[in-house]
């Protein structure tokens, strides 16, 4: 019989930091928990003493009333809150310990932006979950959640100024489920005619749920270990069970059945949630080795021929995690060249101190080692190096954002490469530095990328003569030439921004590093305008920025490539300047009205996408229509007077006045508001016939007949 372990079992990073966040923050005051901090009803009991759970943040505002006595901070759990909680701590003057998890902030932010941008936002997840309801929060609460397939089915009709569906999913969903839903809503085409999806499930979930399912298809039962109210520990219950193995649901040792290895099981698998501890799974594994040594011991009772002697479970049992402190039974043994000898080997006069140091490494300058940390202090690190002594790792040998803040950074049993720089100090310490082996890395790393044509990511640091300074890991230099597109004229607004750049030129034994972000752009920008020129086509309509104007047009920026929108173009009446109705930086749409891939002319128009207001005026101006009009030109034989932008009909001069007009000028003005009445309508020719003279004649008819 054999027990299993899957990969990735216990804390997943968003829980493993939520923890750890709560528990420094408990290092230095009160802390609250807004809602359990994790999915685990003993772990939360464990914190109990650190962390006190709150419903809500007026409980916190509520506990202290004195002055001198600080409110304790809250921590946001990693399943996140919507953008009202935050709103509501700075009100209240609390301050927050945001433990979000990446991954979940990750799917807030795709719920939002499918929201800004138009889209009917739905949520693939449990309508109940604090995970869920935080990212509703960031749609203003107008996501819709569908639970499965047969929920998404039954979604309601789309709303009239929505885009289509944005999809995203809660974070601990299983690929299956997701892609059930997206099926079903892609097959109510008519209902759903567009929909837009963002991948949201957390990598690391899937990793874990992948572990299970392999795990379970050569298992005779699967124990999975985690709380009941874990959405992800049912998940991984749900997966087992697909599999057709039986799954066990506990959340600790004391809930293990005394005949769960009775029957033919060959093989038991462990899996465990993401917010289930190491010290929970480990409890379960011990109490699950000792069920099955008294089995075993009940079984063989009669056979035993050797001295009793109790067997170690882990030698037994294959762990595939490698995080477990327990070794593979699958895995090969180590040579003995490469374990050491053992005590009788060495002789029988063989201290047992000089069989200690046997296993000891011996520690001399240049050597390059594992080390792993024992303590943090604020200026430097204790690294266990397999020496008789720790090394000491003083912050000027990390790298500059290391050594910032060592108790932030780094924590008790990380591990890293270092090299002993000094044998021993004052103290009898060897001095080691991380710095040191990592700027070799760095540097090979930078010469793989120019090699490979790579792209390296940095921050811009200083501006020095000539341009700036880029810190990758090392400073490399970017002449002025080399930061951008177009002319720089001020470096000093390139401080602190993050860019990416090409390796022009690296030298690590001459400290040489030429970077350059214009050519990276330069090759982006090309491959953007392959990409336009293979898809834009007459028809189309594209999305596009305003980057220049003239006094014949604006040039769009489709993504790369240029358009030209005529002034003729940009409305169905007459536009004086185009500054009038647009301006640089505007986004708009465009109609593409012609192609020229061999001159490399795009033509575009604005007014293909609104109606010709010609095309209503029969309906919206018919004859003997009363209607204001602005009269905008003036002509020897009449005046243009306008109804409504691109629709003008002509007031000709003898519809002026009822007397003999001489001159237009001496009865209208430009600018000037006339009552007309529409005499024909020709919608064919965009001819509108009015007069002025006739509404007098109707209005001397009508005195007429008053008298």
């Amino acid at each position: 019989m054999r027990v299993k372990v899957a990969q990735g079992a216990g804390f997943c990073f968003g829980v493993k930091r939520a923890v750890q966040m709560a528990v420094e923050a408990a290092g230095q005051g009160m802390v609250c928990s807004l809602g359990p901090l994790i999915h685990n009803p003993r772990e939360i009991a464990r914190l109990s003493s650190l962390v006190r759970v709150i419903d809500s943040l007026e409980e916190v505002a509520c506990t202290n009333t004195a002055e001198a006595q600080p409110l304790p901070k809250v921590v946001i759990r990693s399943h996140g809150v919507g953008p009202q909680v935050y709103a509501q701590a700075e009100k209240l003057g609390l301050q927050l310990v945001d433990a979000t998890c990446p991954f979940v902030q990750k799917a807030q932010r795709a719920a939002q932006q499918l929201y800004k941008d138009g889209w009917q936002v739905v949520i693939v997840g449990d309508q109940n979950h604090p995970e869920v309801a935080g990212i509703k929060a960031w749609t203003a609460d107008t996501a819709w959640v569908a639970a499965n397939a047969v929920e998404a089915a039954a979604l309601p009709d789309l709303p009239k100024a929505a885009l289509g569906l944005g999809l995203v999913a809660q974070t601990t969903q299983t690929e299956a489920n997701l892609v059930e839903v997206l099926a079903a809503l892609r097959g109510l085409q008519a209902k759903y005619p567009k929909i837009c999806f963002r991948d949201t499930i957390c990598r690391a979930t899937r990793q874990r749920q992948e572990a299970a399912r392999n795990l379970a298809a050569e298992s005779d039962l699967m124990v999975v270990i985690g709380g009941k109210n874990s959405a992800n520990t049912k998940k991984l219950v749900q997966i087992c069970q697909e599999c057709g193995v039986p799954a066990l649901l506990v959340e600790g040792a004391a809930e293990l059945p005394a005949d769960l290895f009775d029957g033919p099981k060959g093989f038991v698998g462990v899996c465990a949630g993401a917010s289930t501890p190491d010290w929970i799974i480990e409890e379960v594994v011990v109490k699950m080795s000792e069920q099955m040594e008294q089995k075993d011991v009940m079984e063989q009772a009669t056979e035993v021929k050797e001295p009793e002697v109790k067997r170690n479970f882990a030698a037994e049992m294959s762990f595939v995690s490698s995080g477990s402190a327990s070794k593979s039974a699958a895995e090969p043994k180590v040579a003995e060249e490469e374990q050491g000898p053992t005590l009788d080997q060495m002789g029988d006069d063989v201290s047992f101190e000089e069989f200690y140091n046997h296993g000891i490494k011996d520690i001399h300058r240049g050597l390059c080692v594992q080390g792993t940390v024992v303590q943090v202090r604020d200026t430097e690190m204790l690294v266990d190096i397999g020496g008789k002594s720790e090394g000491i790792l003083p912050s000027n040998q990390l790298l500059a954002e290391e050594a910032e803040n060592l108790r932030e950074k780094f924590h008790v049993g990380d591990k890293f490469d270092v090299i002993v720089i000094r044998k021993e100090n004052k103290e009898g310490y060897p001095v080691v530095s991380k710095r040191m082996v990592d700027m070799v890395k760095i540097w090979d790393k930078l010469l793989q990328l120019k090699e490979e044509d790579g792209v390296v990511t940095g921050k811009v640091v200083e501006a020095v003569k000539g341009g700036v300074l880029m810190d990758v890991g090392v400073r490399g230099f970017v002449p002025y030439s080399q930061l951008d597109t177009h002319f720089v004229d001020d470096v000093k607004v390139y401080i602190g921004k993050e860019l990416s750049a090409k390796v022009i030129e690296c030298d690590k034994d001459k400290n040489r590093l030429l970077l350059s972000p214009k050519q990276l752009k330069l090759e982006e920008q090309k491959k953007k305008q392959e990409t336009i020129w293979a898809e834009i086509a007459e028809g189309q309509v594209r999305k596009g920025v305003v980057s220049r104007l003239t006094s014949f047009g604006a040039f769009v920026d489709l993504g790369g490539v240029d358009g030209l929108l005529h002034v003729s173009q940009m409305a169905w009446y007459r536009i004086n300047q185009p500054s009038d109705v647009l301006k640089e930086g505007d986004e708009i749409e465009v109609y593409v009205l012609s192609v020229d891939p061999e001159k490399k002319k795009i033509s575009l128009s604005l007014k293909q996408l609104i109606p010709n207001p010609w095309s209503l005026a029969s309906e919206k101006y018919p004859v003997g229509a009363v209607v204001s009009a602005t009269i905008m030109r003036l002509a020897p034989f009449g005046a243009f007077a306008q109804l409504e932008p691109g629709v003008e009909g002509l007031i000709h001069i003898s519809q002026l006045d009822k007397g003999r007009v001489e001159k237009t000028e001496d009865v209208v003005a430009p600018g000037q508001v006339v009552e007309v009445k529409v005499l024909s309508v020709d919608t064919e020719n965009k001819r509108l016939s009015l007069s002025i003279k006739e509404l007098l004649n109707d209005s001397s008819d009508s005195e007429e007949a008053a008298e």
